[in-house]
């Protein structure tokens, strides 16, 4: 799980928008009646790009055979109930449980191009350049690939409604993240007005003394913010965003709360956080605030992400939500 993870983290965020432009207005044959006006332009949906910055097609007929080598992509697929039309996945890929029993095309070491053909896919979906050295090889192979670039929150329901075109599933998509944006929104309505709170984001302890953090610019640091949270990080950009730093840089900063999202085995345990050596003295931990939630809803760009979202929020604003911590929080998929 955690070479995947770390993949993801530390790439770049590009910009994806399905942004609108203005068609030019053209002149009708016929001449204008008197007090008639120009037709208004029309409004085009810029192509959607990849990745590499090309303008993805959209297939004409609805690919019945997909393969998904990113975790994020099969969260996707799964909630737009493709299931039976998706015929393997990453070697990381664990939700929903109907995707995670599917014919594995990769492992630790890389992607397995072979097997995916041996698949005959007429749609392979990637992301965040996670295949890039493999693309073009398969690409030339006769598969259509899409490789999504890294995700912004809202980028990621962008990128949700983009799936639902390429599979023709847009009556299930478009719903789909106008209930995320209803999600989001309750979540900031809720928060709102709320002192923020300094909040660590660890994404990986697995070099103890220098953790990597969500940090500005990151998909974390955004669902801090949507949280009403204030990432101590939020100004290190390195790395893409996922700055490595010290222990020293975490004391000094003296966070209120502490969110482990990484998996217990890389760090992800906030009892072993109580035994760290000098971190007895910050504010989170005096004050026992350090919680884990669940790696998948918080490091990966798919549906799940307002759940992350709403588990981010209560913990640093408890007051603002009722009821106990849903149990999706701490869940292990």
């Amino acid at each position: 799980m955690r070479t995947h993870v770390i993949s993801l983290r530390l790439l770049s965020v590009f910009l994806l928008g399905l942004v609108l432009i203005l068609a030019s207005c053209g002149q009708s044959n016929n001449s204008q009646t008197s007090g008639g006006s120009t037709p208004a332009a029309q409004a085009t949906p810029t192509p959607a790009l990849d990745a590499y910055g090309t303008p993805i097609a959209i297939p004409k007929t609805a690919p019945q055979r997909i393969v998904s080598l990113a975790p994020s992509i099969s969260e996707i697929l799964g909630a737009l109930h493709l299931e039976k039309r998706v015929v393997g996945v990453d070697a990381f890929t664990n939700y929903p449980p109907s995707l995670a029993g599917l014919k594995k095309v990769s492992s630790s070491s890389g992607f397995n191009v072979e097997a995916i053909v041996a698949l005959k896919p007429d749609l392979v979906l990637s992301s965040g350049g996670l295949s890039n050295k493999y693309d073009t090889q398969m690409s030339q192979l006769g598969l259509q690939v899409v490789d999504l670039p890294s995700p912004t929150i809202a980028q990621t329901m962008d990128q949700i409604a983009l799936i639902g075109r390429l599979t023709h599933t847009e009556n299930v998509a478009n719903p789909l993240v106008a209930q995320m944006k209803q999600q989001i929104a309750q979540v900031q309505s809720a928060v709102k007005g709320t002192t923020t709170a300094k909040t660590l984001l660890e994404v990986d302890d697995s070099t103890p003394g220098k953790p990597y953090v969500f940090g500005g610019n990151s998909f974390g640091d955004e669902m801090a913010g949507y949280a009403n949270a204030t990432n101590i990080f939020h100004s290190n950009t390195t790395n893409g965003g996922y700055p490595q730093v010290t222990d020293e840089a975490i004391i000094a900063a003296n966070p209120q709360y502490i969110i482990l999202t990484e998996d217990p085995m890389y760090g992800g345990q906030p009892s072993v956080v109580y035994k760290r050596a000098n971190w007895g003295g910050i504010a989170a931990v005096k004050s026992h605030h350090v919680y884990h939630i669940n790696s998948d809803i918080m490091q990966r760009p798919g549906p799940r992400i307002v759940q992350g979202l709403r588990c981010l929020a209560q913990v640093v604003h408890p007051d603002k939500f009722s009821g106990a911590l849903p149990s999706y929080c701490t869940a292990s998929v």
